[in-house]
């Protein structure tokens, strides 16, 4: 995304939420960084169920804190317990007090419900229907962005596909996949059946994947290590990784379930550069379920779960998405 996202209310600001993590949350706490004027990390975690307020706000700002360049913060609560109409009230004042503590202040509280929403704590029930019309649901969806669309659905991708055969490995095969994915990531159009099913094959050899990765990010430094944690010597071409998305995608739509776990994990690892977590997480999950126990997927869902924000993701400068103020 490179045009500048402008809110100008809380209506604006619970839309984008839907948008960064891929689907609207259901009994959840949410996070929203801020960097001056502009959106930072977004974080969400389950509500509380059994969990002491303090050692559920420590764990959550713990996750927040990796935004280290984060100078203020918003909480937003997702959830129809009706407790009075102050769900978790004793966990919020707890994640408010520590995020004040980590010199992240938060600006504002809001409770989401399924009828309503309103500021935490007062009586004013505003209507859904205010966040679904706002300018800046508007102008996301316009500009492509779909909630609660499942972009992986095995019941339209279908099962009628053959599978198709992983190369050998050898340099002139990796050579020849990282032209063909380079190639595929600057034409705007999708390629032919044959260079799809060529390329879906060369993400089934784990050494060619991994290059496959790396080229993806122009920007990268030539480590596996640091390119796969979002170590980069610069601000990687974000539409390049959008069309990278795209084109995993439309290679899982050339291979039987069972094959499409490296483009899965490529989608995921991709979502998780760009800062969002939540939609990383359910993408490298159904990697991990395609192929059982698929391990790219099973640990980089590792690092999500302990909170690890990618480094790209945490630089204002390189970030994908510091363009919502």
């Amino acid at each position: 995304m490179t045009e500048k996202l402008n809110l100008s209310g809380p209506a604006d600001l619970l839309a984008t939420i839907a948008h960064l993590l891929g689907r609207i949350p259901t009994e959840s706490f949410v996070i929203l960084t801020a960097q001056g004027g502009a959106l930072g990390a977004t974080v969400r975690v389950d509500a509380p169920a059994h969990i002491e307020p303090m050692d559920y706000a420590q764990t959550m700002t713990s996750y927040a804190a990796n935004d280290d360049e984060a100078t203020g913060s918003y909480v937003v609560v997702y959830s129809d317990e009706d407790l009075d109409g102050y769900p978790y009230a004793a966990h919020v004042a707890a994640l408010v007090n520590e995020l004040a503590t980590a010199r992240m202040p938060v600006r504002n509280v809001w409770l989401v419900t399924s009828t309503y929403w309103t500021e935490f704590g007062t009586d004013v029930h505003n209507s859904l229907d205010e966040i679904r019309d706002s300018n800046a649901n508007a102008t996301l969806v316009y500009n492509g962005s779909a909630r609660n669309v499942d972009v992986y659905n095995p019941a339209l991708l279908g099962t009628w596909a053959l599978s198709v055969q992983a190369p050998a490995g050898s340099e002139e095969d990796r050579a020849a996949a990282c032209t063909a994915w380079a190639a595929a990531l600057e034409d705007p159009e999708v390629p032919d059946a044959k260079t799809v099913r060529g390329l879906a094959g060369a993400f089934q050899h784990k050494m060619i994947r991994d290059y496959l990765f790396c080229e993806t990010i122009t920007t990268q430094n030539g480590n596996f290590g640091d390119v796969m944690l979002g170590k980069f010597d610069g601000r990687p071409d974000w539409e390049r990784v959008d069309r990278a998305e795209s084109l995993a995608f439309e290679l899982m739509k050339a291979v039987p379930p069972g094959q499409r776990a490296p483009m899965l994990t490529l989608m995921g690892w991709l979502e998780w550069l760009k800062g969002q977590g939540t939609q990383a997480d359910r993408y490298l999950k159904l990697a991990a379920s395609d192929v059982e126990g698929f391990r790219l997927a099973v640990l980089l869902r590792e690092l999500i779960g302990r909170g690890y924000i990618a480094e790209v993701a945490r630089d204002s400068a390189t970030s994908y998405r510091r363009n919502i103020i």
